[in-house]
């Protein structure tokens, strides 16, 4: 068992990682509206790049700290019944909502994201929303990598809350 969460340790370590580096993906976003708006309305000049970047980057951003905020138990709950649960039976409604929606979910949508990212490797994918047309496939890429991070973080919740059902708190 100690191997067990050695490796979860792991991957809770590598989630947390990766969540708190994206998290100054938030610096070069602030810099990019703040550019586009002195630009845009100081000197009237527009760019063709900057909302490019920013859905890139505010994108990445997004994704890449999921398996953060899960690691984290940040993420927003309903929490109506679940709060009157006792630690056990919290493990159980998370055992059995994992096994009969979240993996089925996974199974269906991370090929499809993978997919996604090879054929925009495959064409050298470019944007068409502005004029600028820079390359995506670098970015389109982030999502599966960060999506098959979240599902680490996910059998490790899961994992964890097996132990809690099987032996309580």
């Amino acid at each position: 068992m100690i191997v067990i969460e050695r490796i979860l340790q792991g991957i809770d370590f590598i989630c947390i990682w990766v969540g708190k580096l994206a998290a100054y993906l938030v610096l070069l976003l602030i810099v990019a509206v703040v550019y586009e708006v002195i630009s845009r309305y100081v000197f009237n000049e527009p760019t063709i790049w900057s909302f490019e970047i920013q859905r890139m980057v505010g994108g990445s951003l997004f994704v890449l700290v999921l398996a953060w905020v899960l690691v984290q138990k940040g993420h927003i709950r309903v929490d109506l019944l679940y709060q009157l649960l006792s630690p056990r039976g919290k493990a159980i409604l998370d055992v059995v909502l994992t096994l009969l929606i979240v993996f089925p979910l996974w199974i269906l949508v991370l090929p499809n994201l993978v997919e996604w990212a090879q054929n925009s490797w495959a064409i050298h994918e470019r944007s068409s929303i502005s004029a600028w047309r820079n390359i995506i496939y670098p970015f389109k890429t982030v999502a599966p990598i960060a999506f098959i991070l979240l599902a680490r973080a996910m059998v490790t919740t899961f994992v964890r809350d097996l132990k809690t059902v099987f032996r309580g708190k």
